[in-house]
């Protein structure tokens, strides 16, 4: 029936009934492999198809929801978020009271339409703003911190920013601990750093841009990886360096961070109709500020957004023969440029003790 209601044909439902009518799995364990087993509900794990079948399974939920309950409006605009989902991760967001026996209405004709279970024993609540925490939401566990898609989430941006770059700073010194001992060449560890160690930041840093103070965390991780604990080394700035500069083309973390965070905001707020854009809209952040910045109209509490107005003001929009990749480009190498510029002076960790002396 979810097939066809997305238009596909009856005949093409059949043949996707017959790839599933017989489909058994193997479990290996301690490289022996058991026997087959038929899989008689669900769908078979691992295979390309049943995440796409899962999508369109959910998909009438997702639906309902967004029809039916209030959800979360920026100012008077009609745009409106009520749910958002990653495969079987789904976060509702209730904003008043009488959306929670429409809730509960929803989910129940769900499982009765399709016999799906839902496990409750895996919701969380969380009260975010004016929410009363005494409500009682389907008897739902309620928590100050909820972790979704990586992210740890709490009822203050800053929070969570801090939370979220805490723990992915522990990750990242513990995969360093765990690789220290590799005889790698400088170089290797070099490029081992930025191609593994800091893969995963560049996800996080699109959604909240670092501390100055994790940055500081990170950047000791990364110098005492890369020289594995030497007392005399080359400072970070002076391996920042392009190569023709006499460096070894480290990325600056700041400045990467800063670069991928403004461009999926402003990526975000060219989307007609999205929330994001209906955000910056209402902070007049839409089109470029002048130079110098002046951030202070913000809130303290959106640090994110007071990063975005003060980079943007030094970086043009793209222009109409750029290309993304030049113009991606372009913004770090600006915000490099900026880093670099108002980085402190540093001194040397070897100091004459006589300074007189010839």
């Amino acid at each position: 029936m979810v097939l066809e209601a997305h238009g596909l044909s009856a005949c093409f439902g059949q043949k996707i009934r017959r790839l599933y009518e017989y489909a058994t799995s193997e479990i290996v364990i301690n490289g022996f492999r058991s026997d087959q087993i038929l899989i008689r509900s669900s769908v078979r794990k691992g295979c390309p198809l049943s995440m796409m079948l899962y999508v369109l399974c959910l998909n009438p939920l997702i639906r309902s929801l967004e029809r039916s309950l209030n959800g979360i409006k920026i100012g008077r605009h009609q745009t409106k978020t009520v749910v958002t989902a990653y495969a079987d991760d789904v976060t509702i967001f209730l904003t008043s009271v009488e959306d929670m026996p429409k809730l509960k209405d929803l989910l129940f004709r769900y499982e009765t339409a399709t016999g799906a279970k839902i496990n409750t024993n895996k919701w969380k609540t969380m009260a975010l703003g004016r929410w009363h925490t005494a409500l009682n939401i389907m008897d739902i566990p309620r928590h100050t911190e909820l972790k979704i898609l990586g992210f740890h989430f709490t009822n203050s941006v800053n929070t969570t920013t801090a939370h979220t770059w805490t723990a992915f700073t522990s990750r990242m010194r513990a995969t360093a601990q765990a690789t220290y001992n590799r005889d790698l060449s400088f170089d290797k560890r070099i490029r081992f750093t930025q191609e593994y160690l800091l893969a995963k930041m560049w996800y996080v840093t699109q959604i909240f841009p670092p501390t100055p103070n994790h940055v500081r965390q990170l950047n000791s991780a990364i110098s005492w990886y890369i020289w594995k604990g030497d007392i005399f080394r080359v400072l970070l700035y002076t391996l920042q360096r392009e190569k023709t500069d006499g460096g070894w083309d480290l990325i600056t973390l700041d400045a990467k961070c800063r670069a991928l965070f403004l461009h999926r905001l402003q990526m975000q707020c060219r989307r007609a109709g999205s929330l994001t854009a209906d955000w910056m809209k209402y902070w007049n952040l839409e089109s470029r500020l002048g130079n110098p910045p002046k951030p202070f109209r913000i809130s303290e509490k959106l640090e994110y957004l007071r990063i975005f107005v003060k980079d943007t003001a030094f970086i043009p929009g793209q222009g109409g023969t750029e290309s993304t990749r030049a113009y991606n480009r372009r913004i770090y190498a600006t915000l490099r440029a900026l880093s670099i510029a108002e980085s402190l002076p540093q001194k040397m960790r070897v100091e004459s003790i006589w300074p007189n002396a010839d």
